[in-house]
């Protein structure tokens, strides 16, 4: 081979071709052999070059497709309609040749000022059209059809909800000041929750009482089993999102997708300001996720409802959920990352049987004896609930002793109110089609939370807002649940001889229930001692929520706050050294590797981040991932 190309170098040399043809006499007949000889030559040569290209350009494609569909590039594998069998950065190159987008508008956009119905106003239109026309995108053909059967349903809804308002002022009068929630089993002094301690609390006169009961009365007579059939389908999970809550919800995505998740994610935007053009136009979408702008799924060209109603923080929860595509639906708030794909708790039980899982708080529950007369259920004066108990992390049963004292027994021990403990809402599964009427409920619920419910359901105690309204809901409504029993663990770490705390672990439900199934059996067959000794060696459910509530992962930020590194330059692990056992993996590396890959490596563009020095953020994460690595020894 080496020599056929070195011939054909020779034969193709300035000074062979002057030989030929000066040594040769054009008389002697030779010329057209010659010409005919050098033009096969020329052929070959050709030949060889386009091969050697084509060798060149295919071996640099391969190499550059391995490096980039390592498992750091951006996750796509499960959209059908995205780039779902190349790397993200070939998927990239694809966005460069796509029409303009209107996210490649320069300038910055102005402040919007959130308007009635939530979707704000700019100074001019240029960046307002681009957003709305790619909002608008999302509804046509089957779906178009489908968001008009939304928008008539929904206007029935909100129409109801308007109309059960509260004729009443505001739920506020604390005769003893707010309930102090107490955790479980952490002292003998305790109050006792009873009905009269709980009576002790929030005040209603008897208008607000009457206005209360009316208008509860009235919503529950309206509001209907079922929504329209084929408005919601399937399995997915569902954020908040909209200005920080951008950047978390797309760390969670990219957490579940690193794990080999394929569900649909929806990501809820309340206004038009927050709805970032590249996150939602390019960048979810690559992730099969979906942003849904909240006014248009919610109201459309209904600007009298949208005047009408006014969300916002916990309120937006349960928008969420009930606007979602999803029939059954995993809500995640946008600052909980799932330490493994959490897909399978869609077809197991205790989800298939229930149809929706909640899981519990650190505090008792508090709520008000008068949610209950309002509610129009009768919590019984004779029947007890199975006990929860936080060191058993389940239900035990227990019976009332007759005659049963139950002024002064725990007020959610009795059949017929919600049971303890108190339920914390960074996740929640329930399903649209056991649940739709609980789902609306707890939608008005928090339509009227700040004045009316929040303060009934937790009479100003720790953690107040829409974390009870769908347990709530539910019972009211005499759906089934699960609660799930493994008390959830308070994630830190140690600095200065005190614990912080970062993040609440909780467990998984379907783990859960088996693991109190076989505990359960041991107590019935063995006696007290043995079978605790045996409850001992069972394997408890693992954590697969981390809800990193106070400090958010945003690296800029727990960077400048010392959470991660204090003024001496001494690093520190969020969540301490029980993580890989807890979890079954060094959780916080992996969720500062997804901030490297998105930050970093594909280097995306967000609104969080606008201000910040790229190239300083990036060295501040590749500075803490080095320190994790080098600390994954000391882990259990």
């Amino acid at each position: 081979m080496y020599r056929r190309v070195f011939l054909v170098e020779i034969l193709f040399s300035p000074a062979f071709r002057y030989f030929l043809f000066v040594s040769i006499p054009p008389a002697s007949g030779s010329m057209s052999f010659l010409q005919s000889f050098m033009i096969r030559l020329r052929l070959q040569r050709r030949r060889h070059k386009q091969l050697f290209l084509l060798i060149s350009v295919t071996i640099a494609a391969i190499i550059l497709f391995v490096l980039w569909s390592s498992k750091d590039a951006l996750d796509t594998s499960v959209s059908s309609t995205s780039c779902k069998y190349v790397p993200g950065f070939i998927c990239s190159l694809f966005f460069i040749f796509e029409d303009p987008k209107p996210a490649d508008i320069s300038g910055s956009p102005k402040k919007l000022s959130p308007g009635p119905s939530g979707t704000g106003s700019l100074g001019h239109d240029a960046l307002i059209q681009p957003k709305m026309d790619h909002i608008n995108s999302f509804y046509k053909g089957e779906n178009a059809q489908k968001l008009v059967s939304a928008h008539k349903f929904y206007a029935e809804v909100l129409k109801d909800i308007v109309e059960a308002k509260p004729d009443c002022a505001p739920l506020e009068d604390y005769k003893n000041g707010r309930c102090n929630a107490e955790r479980f089993e952490t002292s003998d002094e305790k109050p006792m929750y009873s009905e009269k301690y709980l009576s002790q609390f929030l005040q209603l006169n008897k208008t607000q009482l009457d206005a209360m009961m009316k208008s509860h009365k009235y919503i529950l007579g309206k509001l209907p089993n079922e929504a329209p059939k084929g408005l919601y389908e399937g399995d997915g999970i569902v954020y908040v999102g909209g200005g920080k809550f951008n950047w978390l919800s797309l760390l969670s995505v990219r957490a579940l997708r690193a794990q080999g998740c394929q569900l649909p994610v929806e990501i809820l935007v309340p206004t038009l300001e927050e709805y970032e053009l590249e996150l939602c136009s390019r960048i979810f979408p690559a992730m099969n996720a979906k942003c849904i702008y909240l006014p248009t799924a919610l109201f459309g060209n209904n600007q009298e409802m949208a005047k009408s109603l006014t969300f916002k923080g916990y309120q937006y929860k349960s928008l969420a959920i009930l606007l979602s595509s999803f029939e059954n639906v995993l809500l995640m708030d946008s600052d909980n990352v799932p330490a493994y794909s959490p897909e399978h708790l869609f077809k197991s039980e205790p989800f298939t049987k229930t149809g929706l899982v909640v899981w519990p708080d650190f505090w008792q529950r508090s709520t008000s004896p008068d949610y209950y007369k309002i509610a129009g259920s009768e919590v019984s004066k004779t029947e007890l609930l199975d006990k929860y108990s936080e060191r058993f992390g389940g239900y035990l049963e227990q019976e009332a002793v007759e005659p049963l004292d139950w002024l002064n027994c725990p007020y959610h021990e009795r059949v017929g109110a919600i049971p303890n403990p108190s339920s914390e809402s960074g996740q929640l599964m329930i399903s649209k089609k056991s649940h739709m009427k609980a789902i609306l409920l707890a939608f008005y619920y928090n339509s009227y939370g700040p004045g009316f419910y929040y303060p009934l359901f937790s009479q100003g105690a720790q953690g107040e807002g829409d974390k009870e309204t769908f347990l709530a809901a539910t019972i009211v409504t005499k759906g089934k649940y699960y609660q799930v029993g493994k008390f959830l663990a308070a994630l830190g770490n140690v600095r200065n001889n005190e614990f912080n705390g970062n993040a609440m672990g909780q467990y998984d439900p379907a783990e859960d229930l088996e693991w109190n199934r076989q505990k359960k059996k041991l107590l019935k067959s063995m006696g007290k001692k043995e079978a605790e000794e045996a409850i001992k060696k069972l394997k408890p459910p693992k954590i697969i929520f981390v809800h990193a509530n106070t400090p958010k992962l945003d690296p800029w930020e727990l960077k400048n706050g010392h959470d991660t590194v204090d003024e001496e330059g001494n690093r520190y692990r969020l969540y301490g050294w029980g993580m890989r056992s807890s979890t079954g993996t060094d959780f916080e590396l992996n969720t500062w590797n997804h901030m490297k890959v998105l930050l970093c490596d594909m280097n995306l563009n967000l609104d969080h981040f606008k201000d910040i020095n790229r190239k300083q953020l990036c060295h501040e994460i590749n500075e803490h991932i080095t320190f994790l690595v080098s600390t994954q020894d000391r882990l259990d």
